[in-house]
């Protein structure tokens, strides 16, 4: 530690603020109390957020709140006046309630333009909005128009902050764009993808009115694309990217029409959890949807998909092999979601992370599996074996294990046959159980698993 303190003590100011500009902004504010040395330096950092988080408190009453929310503002107020540095690279503002700041907002914004602010982030929502419903809520505020004159901007992000869709074509220059709780449409982003040549990210999260959505383009140069939980009108979404790399949807079951390219192409994220009900043919579609994500290396998928994937004309596994090296699956690990499970592990055999992120999901009442299985033997079963699991599979994460007999056995499967197997973690749950259980209860159960018999000689398992 002496040797560290020492070495830094050798460095200018200026690199100690290259250093501290690469922080998160909570943390730049925490270099403050090393030294005295310390205590102004971050007053210049070029990475800059103002988040109401760190200063209101939603539980309190809603007049103790309004009172804290003007002491966060004045906070921000005074910091940008005393700013010691030149250009920045971020500034990012989240406010929730903000009618009552108008002209404190203006100047925060007018200090960003004026020092030259490569990305731009407005956060209007309000954190008690739900995520998961299709409520829409009006956009709380209109983005001031002296922001469309800094042409230059490389990144932009509006919650809940509305604008003048012709005058947002003067960002010719962006290259990540983030919308969320706004109304769009359609032909705004058929534009928005047109007129800026260089977009590498686009994210669109709880967005309404869209006819339905298509990301395409001459030349688009488009990297990764997230849709979360937007309402469409026509539940259809085309995408054709050919350099697209990440792909995340949350919402309720489309039709997808996705063209990529397999040099590219490398993690999906599909969650329906949404979803409250299935239809026949449901099996099909997802297959369909993962036909065409062919080439990922990494895929997290839903309960919904255990469930219903499998349904389909193939319900064993893909009619290929795919290229998944991590796979994630939010799951329960209800007797619902096996074969789904089952299904996936048997397309991936080049398998080398398996993580289960285990918590309450909806399980589909009237559920019939496509095969006759024995729900209370199926991770017990000799005679089924996956060549991922005997053959490549590394690391096996849990997340959120309560110690269930369902949960015991699929973890005891990969220990018992997974032969290159390094490293098991599990995480338990600090949640109570509707039997009583609890935190330590379920380390108890977990513990329990170091004595099963291991097929790899060099596996690890460690209970956090």
């Amino acid at each position: 530690m002496a040797d560290n303190m020492d070495m830094f003590r050798k460095l200018s100011e200026h690199l100690i603020l290259i250093i501290i500009s690469f922080l998160p902004f909570k943390e730049a504010v925490r270099t403050s109390v090393l030294s005295k040395r310390w205590r102004y330096i971050w007053h210049g950092t070029w990475n800059i957020e103002f988040d109401e988080r760190a200063f209101v408190d939603f539980r309190e009453s809603q007049e103790m709140q309004a009172s804290q929310r003007r002491g966060f503002i004045d906070f921000a107020l005074q910091w940008i006046q005393n700013y010691q540095g030149r250009d920045i690279d971020k500034f990012q503002l989240t406010l929730s309630k903000p009618e009552n700041f108008n002209g404190d907002i203006q100047r925060c914004i007018s200090f960003a333009i004026t020092h030259n602010v490569k990305g731009l982030g407005l956060d209007f929502s309000d954190p008690t909005w739900a995520e998961d419903n299709l409520d829409n809520h009006a956009a709380l505020l209109d983005l001031p128009l002296n922001v469309f004159g800094h042409v230059f901007l490389e990144s932009i992000k509006l919650f809940s902050c509305n604008f003048r869709n012709s005058d947002f074509m003067n960002f010719r220059a962006l290259k990540q764009v983030s919308f969320g709780w706004l109304e769009l449409s359609l032909s705004f982003l058929k534009a928005l993808l047109k007129n800026c040549p260089l977009l590498e990210s686009l994210s669109l999260k709880k967005c309404w009115n869209l006819d339905h959505l298509e990301i395409s383009g001459q030349n688009l140069r488009l990297k990764s694309f997230v849709a979360d939980n937007c309402s469409l009108i026509s539940d259809e979404i085309v995408i054709d990217a050919p350099y697209l790399r990440f792909f995340k949807y949350s919402g309720k079951m489309a039709h997808f029409e996705i063209e990529i390219h397999r040099s590219h192409m490398e993690e999906a994220d599909l969650d329906f959890g949404i979803q409250f009900e299935h239809y026949d043919g449901i099996g099909t579609d997802l297959y369909n949807l993962l036909n065409q994500l062919y080439p990922v290396k990494v895929l997290t998928v839903c309960s919904f998909m255990l469930q219903f994937l499998p349904l389909g004309d193939e319900p064993v596994r893909m009619g290929f092999d795919m290229r998944i090296k991590h796979l994630t699956l939010k799951t329960s690990v209800h007797p619902f979601e096996f074969i789904g499970i089952r299904f996936l592990l048997n397309s991936s055999p080049h398998l080398e992370t398996l993580t289960l992120d285990i918590g309450p999901r909806r399980i589909f009442g009237g559920y019939r599996p496509p095969v006759r299985v024995n729900f209370n033997r199926f991770w017990l079963e000799r005679s089924i074996k996956y060549k991922c699991v005997q053959e490549s599979l590394k690391v096996v994460e849990a997340k959120g294990f309560k110690g269930t007999m369902h949960e015991l056995s699929l973890l005891a499967h990969m220990i018992i046959y997974g032969r290159v197997l390094e490293r098991m973690d599990v995480t338990v749950s600090k949640e109570e159980g509707d039997n009583g259980g609890n935190e330590n209860r379920y380390r108890e159960i977990a513990n329990a698993m170091l004595e099963f018999p291991r097929a790899s000689p060099i596996l690890q398992i460690s209970i956090k």
